[in-house]
Order: structure tokens, then sequence, then C-alpha cells
């Protein structure tokens, strides 16, 4: 039963995309998301960082303190399913991008449903809208997250 286990992880692991951070910044640089000249590409790539790490497969499930799942964050930038996607576990969303969470989910590193939805949140709520933005990238010197990349 171990192995079937270990296996199964690094079957999971081993088809995970980890964009390096100059394809996010190219993504990003030739996406909507620079039409929000508030921000810079490298606070989307910052954001990114500290969301995941810049994997595509990224998923999160938020629970309470029940342990009950209440919602899930998908994709590079962490799109939550209670106001932003739905999918079969999380029917009940407010889904404001009108995607499949699941979409989020990139094998390949496209992420390009992920940059339209984040579309959508920033003109709603700005970039605030994912506190690992705020905590370790608004105000700060982050022009690194670009260097060499362009």
């Amino acid at each position: 039963m171990k192995i079937l286990v270990v296996l199964s992880v690094l079957l999971t692991v081993s088809s995970a995309k980890i964009l390096s951070r100059c394809e996010v910044a190219r993504a990003v640089k030739n996406s909507v998301l620079a039409m929000f000249t508030q921000y810079s590409v490298a606070d989307w790539v910052c954001m990114a960082y500290h969301e995941t790490g810049y994997n595509t497969l990224a998923l999160r499930y938020e629970k309470d303190s029940e342990g009950k799942i209440q919602s899930g964050d998908y994709g590079i930038f962490q799109i939550n399913s209670k106001r932003w996607c739905t999918d079969d576990m999380f029917p009940n969303g407010a889904d404001e991008c009108h995607m499949n969470c699941n979409t989020f989910l990139s094998s390949n590193g496209d992420i390009q449903t992920d940059i339209d939805c984040a579309a959508v949140i920033v003109n709603e709520q700005g970039m605030q809208a994912w506190t690992s933005w705020v905590k370790n990238c608004k105000g700060k010197w982050i022009d690194y997250y670009t260097f060499f990349c362009f």
C-alpha cells in the first residue's frame, strides 16, 4: 500500500509544470494584465512566486475550523472558487470569471485562462485581492523579478 501512495505522489509531482520567472513575466507582459498600468509585470511575477512558486498545477483547499473543505484555490495565481470560478466540488461559487476552476490547472504551462480571470479580479478588487502580494510585493523593490527577462 505504501508503494502505491508514493508512486501516486511521484506521478503527480512529475506532471507539474513549474514555469520560470521569465516565462511568467513574458506571459503577463504580452497579456491584458499589462493594461493595468498601476501594476507592473514584476507585481504579477512576485505575486505568482509567493502564491505558488510558478506552479501551474497548484491546488490548495481552504478548510473551516472543523476541517471541512470550504473552497479551493487554483492555478498559478491561486484563484478562489468562492467568488471567481466553479466546478463539481464547488458548484455554488459566484463564478464571476465564468470559468470552471479546473481550467486554471495546466500541465503544459498555458496560463491564459488564469490571466483572463486575474484581469477580472484586478479590475474589481485590485491586487489587494491577493494577500501574498500585499504582504510580499506591495510597496517593495521587486524589479529583480523581471531582470533579464525582456
